[in-house]
């Protein structure tokens, strides 16, 4: 299947699970998905919600290489409340959402992983609760959080040591000491964790993190 054809039956999925969504015109290479989005959602500990929101979806042709941008529309969420500095939701971190995606491509997984959850969340929170989720900082203390509880470290040194082995290839990364101190080379050490994640995400997106883009 091309790839406009695979776009295409991810917005079909999206468009009957949620029929108040439609699709509409864009001026740029990209598909809009907008309207009256309802949905349910519970967690432990938590009252189950039913609420709806005007949003809007904007998926680039390249989808799913590329994170989706969402708007809310209806001026509901306050601009303070974990939104881009252009206005678009912040859903994640770039390297949790690119993870997701890489696991799950499809559009609907993405408005059920983390637009769901985030509008979940600010409902929560709006009838005066607590984020049931936790709260990730913005720029770069809440990527080096994130990344810190996805490789399952604490120290500053032993992340950077493990992002240096992400931006390597497999063979290259395995050979070389692991940074967890363990005295044993990655490849008989956090392997695992650091090659999936290399392979989820591909090594030239650690290269980007670490030394910013080329």
């Amino acid at each position: 299947m091309s790839t406009s054809a695979l776009l295409r039956a991810y917005v079909e999925e999206v468009l009957q699970k949620y029929p108040e969504l439609r699709l509409h015109p864009s001026a740029d290479d990209e598909t809009v998905l907008a309207g009256r989005f309802e949905f349910s959602a519970q967690t432990r500990g938590q009252a189950p919600i039913s609420d709806c929101y005007e949003i809007s979806i904007s998926v680039a042709s390249d989808y799913p290489r590329t994170v989706p941008l969402v708007r809310e529309t209806a001026d509901r969420i306050p601009r303070n409340f974990h939104k881009l500095d252009s206005g678009h939701l912040c859903l994640g971190s770039p390297t949790r959402l690119r993870l997701i995606l890489a696991e799950t491509p499809s559009l609907l997984s993405f408005v059920e992983r983390c637009l769901v959850p985030y509008l979940y969340g600010y409902s929560i929170v709006e009838g005066g609760g607590d984020l049931p989720f936790g709260e990730l900082s913005h720029g770069a203390p809440g990527l080096r959080d994130d990344l810190a509880s996805m490789l399952g470290v604490e120290n500053d040194q032993v992340l950077i040591g493990f992002v240096r082995l992400l931006t390597l290839k497999k063979r290259k990364a395995n050979k070389l000491p692991c940074p967890c101190g363990s005295g044993k080379r990655l490849g008989l050490c956090h392997n695992r964790i650091i090659n999936r994640v290399r392979s989820d995400l591909g090594h030239g997106w650690f290269c980007s993190l670490l030394y910013g883009p080329r």
